[in-house]
């Protein structure tokens, strides 16, 4: 039989208040991943919304508990925002006295924020990625709404075209013979001109990059975005990322989204 040891508990993001330029958030790592999903088929109301995860909480009965839950549920007329956790079992095989390999599961204990906007349709996940996907099952699980990652393909060239800088491209759907795909690396290339011919002739899409942008407070912020799976990984500056920066970048996807989705 396994032994089962508890890891620590991850800490979720906190709040400090930044005398120039609002709430700033502490990242525990290198910065903030953010997962965007769309939803449908949701017929409660933000109230009810809340009620649902209020009745969820997340309260383990021990250390070693693989549990689910919710805390610090709070809701508008349009939107809910949660702080969730869940459990989850890590197997480590140790070497024993005799050299032989034992198996020894950890739980390990990941937070995040999930906020779910009724009016915009979507879900954003503050969090690591397996805390997202567990909030997606477990959500659609209690409403049987329809959850998927949002395509972030139109906010990613806007998002482009402000760069200071560019360390990496991929461009998808390329329509050049047996080119479907073409990567970039190097420093200033969103200045070459073949990716604008491949975006332009080529009909390719900017699927992924990695780059500096200019955020609203100023902040020069590495970024990573992946379109297709409608995640992002915001880099921290200094001690954490302020949180009018990160509402910045997600209203960008989440408007350029909506916007192609009333184009198609």
């Amino acid at each position: 039989m396994s032994k089962k040891k508890a890891t620590p508990t991850k800490a979720a993001p906190t709040k400090s208040v930044s005398a120039k330029g609002g709430n700033l958030i502490r990242t525990k790592g290198m910065g903030m991943s953010i997962k965007l999903f769309k939803h449908s088929g949701v017929d409660l109301t933000s109230s009810q919304i809340a009620t649902m995860l209020k009745a969820s909480p997340y309260s383990p009965k021990n250390p070693n508990s693989i549990e689910t839950g919710f805390s610090n549920v709070s809701s508008t007329a349009k939107s809910v925002t949660a702080d969730f956790a869940a459990g989850f079992r890590v197997p480590v095989l140790i070497m024993g006295k005799d050299g032989a390999l034992t198996p020894v599961h950890y739980v390990s204990v990941d937070r995040g924020t999930a906020v779910i906007k009724l009016d915009r349709g979507t879900i954003e996940v503050r969090g690591s990625e397996r805390i997202a996907r567990k909030f997606r099952s477990l959500f659609e699980e209690m409403t049987g709404a329809k959850i998927t990652p949002l395509n972030l393909n139109g906010g990613t060239m806007k998002l482009y075209n402000s760069a200071a800088d560019i360390a990496s491209v991929l461009l998808t759907n390329v329509e050049k013979g047996n080119i479907t795909q073409a990567e970039f690396r190097g420093q200033g290339i969103q200045r070459e001109e073949d990716i604008g011919m491949y975006t332009r002739r080529y009909k390719g899409q900017i699927s992924r990059f990695r780059g500096t942008f200019p955020y609203p407070s100023g902040a020069l912020l590495t970024t990573s975005v992946n379109a297709e799976v409608g995640s992002l990984m915001v880099y921290r500056g200094g001690e954490g990322i302020l949180e009018k920066d990160l509402n910045w970048i997600v209203e960008l996807m989440e408007d350029s989204a909506l916007e192609q989705g009333q184009h198609n």
